[in-house]
């Protein structure tokens, strides 16, 4: 068993009835070259573990690297069913940004089950009429980044790259020359357009403490803001939902999109 699932899996486990965040989570963010780098994807609630995922080919769309050397199609060298879904030397210097975007999925719900999972989940702007109908039915696709430190090196903007997705976060500072108790913004994407009062959530963990959260909420440029309290791992998520634009297949379409980073303690 890899060390790094024993590391994340002391954390309590548990089924919920929705689908939640999917978040890569790298063992050590901070990789030089020559040195291998393990990511796993897990589906989580907060820093709550459910499963591990291993790369699954017939519902990855993209998955690619983006470094000092250009972009690398990962596709082409990951395997069906690989676990973790991600080994490989570092070749590169300074950032890494690796993004996935993941295929339709798809779950119908009771009304008041439905009604929980857009509470819980800060879906504020979807209303259930329970005359016309006693399930909803979605479909969601997801949305998935992760920022590796490798050699720092000045003038690394690669943090604040634009990849496309459909639903995006993207850093507006650079998180590894940051120290613990700095403020760092995002601005938030929605069909490449800033989504504006949209509310967001950052989440860590470090080592036995308990996680911890915050939220924020976009401004008119779909920006928002948090402070990073302490080191540790990080993730920054969200989802939103609108009316399906294919009713004969679901009744809703929601997005999902996830950035994970790691803190270093202070310099």
């Amino acid at each position: 068993m890899k060390k790094s699932i024993t590391f994340l899996l002391t954390l309590c486990l548990f089924t919920t009835v929705c689908a939640h965040e999917y978040v890569l989570i790298a063992y050590n963010y901070f990789v030089k070259e020559g040195e291998k780098l393990e990511l796993h994807l897990f589906v989580a609630d907060g820093f709550n573990i459910q499963i591990e995922r291993p790369f699954q080919n017939s519902i990855t769309k993209t998955f690619e690297l983006i470094t000092e050397n250009g972009t690398t199609n990962l596709l082409s060298t990951s395997k069906d069913g690989d676990l973790p879904i991600l080994e490989m030397d570092i070749d590169f210097k300074g950032l890494g940004l690796i993004h996935m975007t993941r295929d339709y999925a798809r779950i119908t719900l009771p009304n008041d089950r439905f009604k929980s999972y857009l509470k819980g989940d800060n879906i504020e702007t979807i209303t259930i009429d329970d005359s016309t109908k006693t399930e909803q039915s979605e479909r969601y696709t997801r949305y998935i980044k992760t920022l590796i430190q490798s050699d720092q090196k000045p003038a690394d903007d690669i943090y604040k790259a634009v990849v496309g997705h459909n639903f995006e976060i993207v850093l507006l500072q650079d998180p590894y020359k940051l120290n613990p108790g700095d403020w760092m913004s995002a601005r938030v994407l929605f069909m490449g357009k800033p989504l504006a009062d949209k509310a967001i959530t950052a989440r860590n963990r470090i080592g036995n403490e308990s996680p911890i959260f915050q939220y924020a909420r976009t401004d008119v440029d779909g920006i928002c803001s948090f402070k990073l309290e302490r080191a540790g791992d990080w993730f920054i998520h969200a989802t939103h939902m609108i009316p399906s634009r294919d009713k004969k297949d679901a009744d809703w379409e929601s997005f999902w999109t996830t950035f994970s980073f790691g803190m270093a303690k202070a310099k």
